[in-house]
């Protein structure tokens, strides 16, 4: 009976033996457990701030991308207002250069008029002045009228060439 009681208390201390080292694995994991779990909240905090992260980094992309097709809408519209422009001034440049064109026709036809005109009124002021020396011959056929010329002028009371 003794060696089974020895047997049992034997048994029994293995049980123990047993029971600490469980004790202690259940509290070395539940330690373990603990740390995994504050490691997890960790790594929760620390990707809920890389996507906020990520989220002010898309708004600011979104933005900037926004702002790269504002500024290409702007500077097709531009180049769009450049090409019409272009086209006024080559549309205004051919128009000057027919109103040039016409301003030259206009300004020869005006000097031949001139000059038709400046011949016209010496034909005029010729005939004029022969046929007032005509009437003079013809109140006063004694008047000598030699001296009498369409060219020369009275220059205190005596006559002289215009030249």
């Amino acid at each position: 009976m003794q060696t089974e009681v020895h047997k049992l208390k034997e048994a029994a201390g293995q049980d123990a033996l047993l029971i600490k080292n469980l004790s202690q694995c259940e509290a070395a994991l539940y330690l373990e457990v603990s740390s995994l779990r504050q490691a997890d909240e960790e790594t929760k905090k620390l990707l809920f701030e890389k996507s906020q992260e990520a989220l002010r980094a898309h708004a600011k992309i979104l933005d900037h991308r926004k702002e790269v097709i504002d500024l290409q809408e702007k500077a097709e519209e531009s180049q769009a207002k450049m090409v019409r422009l272009e086209e006024r001034a080559t549309q205004q440049e051919v128009q000057l250069g027919q109103l040039e064109g016409e301003l030259a026709c206009k300004v020869e036809h005006f000097n031949q008029t001139e000059e038709e005109l400046t011949i016209d009124v010496a034909d005029a002021y010729g005939v004029g002045f022969e046929d007032a020396i005509a009437q003079v011959a013809c109140v006063h056929p004694r008047v000598d009228l030699s001296q009498l010329d369409v060219t020369k002028r009275v220059v205190d009371g005596r006559l002289v060439s215009k030249e």
